[in-house]
């Protein structure tokens, strides 16, 4: 079985702050969490979220990532060539957000992967819920600074577009 796993990020960039939300779906049920992070850019907002999704994922399970963010979508594409890399561009500089790039490489590495793009704006689908999380996550971390929690049981309960129970 492979676990399906939503994520939707919204990024200010005169803040610097960014906010993330993520579904989990798998044979262990439904489960997601939203926050932010101050001090952050795209880039980091965008592995960083990434990185909260798929950490504790079960051993071995094949993982089918639903994306819409074009950081999101391009730092999975990229992630074996990244690390191929040594994380450094070809000047030798080193890539932003590479030690959590690593992480999110390292956390994915002997599973199968797959991509697929979703729309935020299609209400009848996870990612238009991941998104309105994503959205209260950003208003708390321009408020309050890093944050992250899980998302009640009752509000997943009404995830559109996903099997109820």
């Amino acid at each position: 079985m492979s676990v399906k796993i939503w994520i939707e990020t919204e990024h200010q960039p005169v803040y610097r702050a960014g906010g993330f939300a993520w579904l989990r779906h798998g044979a262990e049920g439904l489960s997601g969490a939203a926050g932010g992070f101050r001090d952050v850019d795209a880039e980091d907002l965008a592995a960083r979220s990434l990185l909260s999704a798929v950490k504790g994922l079960p051993p071995g399970e094949a993982v089918a990532l639903h994306l819409s963010e074009p950081r999101l979508i391009e730092g999975v594409r990229q992630l074996g060539a990244r690390r191929a890399a040594g994380w450094k561009d070809a000047e030798g500089a080193p890539l932003p957000a590479a030690e959590t790039w690593e992480a999110v490489a390292k956390a994915l590495a002997g599973r199968g992967l797959s991509l697929a793009r979703t729309d935020r704006a299609d209400a009848r689908k996870p990612a238009s819920f991941c998104a309105a999380w994503a959205e209260l996550g950003l208003d708390r971390a321009k408020s309050r600074g890093d944050v992250q929690n899980p998302i009640p049981r009752p509000n997943l309960a009404k995830v559109p577009g996903l099997p109820k129970g």
